[in-house]
């Protein structure tokens, strides 16, 4: 008896945990639906901001690709132009990676009639820190969603 206590105990403890890693899971997913690319890599020049809208800087830089983490795999160990869009009102809205010699995470998306061909996804979002353990969390969702995806396609082939 003491032993199925114990087992409901430890339950009822890490139930609340449990969710919290969905609840996680669940932003990461929405952010990878917006992105055509994420990227794990490091910026080599030092980022000329454009300005063509107030508040609204176009950071244009070269970007060293070390792991692709959704989208076209070839593109590991490449060099990349991207246009890492934000938000900006003052300085203290200016992103601390947006650098030379930064490593990050970029959400990017594709941007057919504009140079670069990639431009950050979201204007909040699409530069984040090197997190190894968000790495492998965005892969993981990444290659569920690819799974899923591949699995409807079969369906809507039969």
């Amino acid at each position: 008896m003491r032993r199925l206590i114990s087992v409901f105990a430890i339950c009822a403890i890490l139930a609340p945990t449990l969710a919290l890693t969905d609840s996680s899971d669940d932003t990461l997913k929405f952010y990878l639906s917006k992105s055509d690319l994420v990227i794990l890599g490091t910026i080599l020049n030092q980022p000329g901001a454009v300005i063509t809208e107030v508040g609204v800087p176009n950071y244009y830089c070269d970007f060293k690709v070390t792991d692709v983490l959704k989208g076209d795999a070839t593109l590991k160990g490449k060099t990349i132009r991207v246009n890492i869009v934000r938000f900006e009102g003052d300085k203290k809205d200016h992103h601390p990676l947006i650098k030379k010699d930064a490593e990050c995470i970029l959400f990017l998306k594709k941007e057919e009639n504009n140079f670069p061909f990639w431009e950050t996804a979201d204007f909040w979002f699409g530069v984040q820190y090197p997190s190894p353990w968000m790495a492998r969390s965005l892969k993981r969702l990444a290659e569920a969603e690819k799974k899923t995806a591949e699995d409807a396609d079969a369906r809507d082939s039969e």
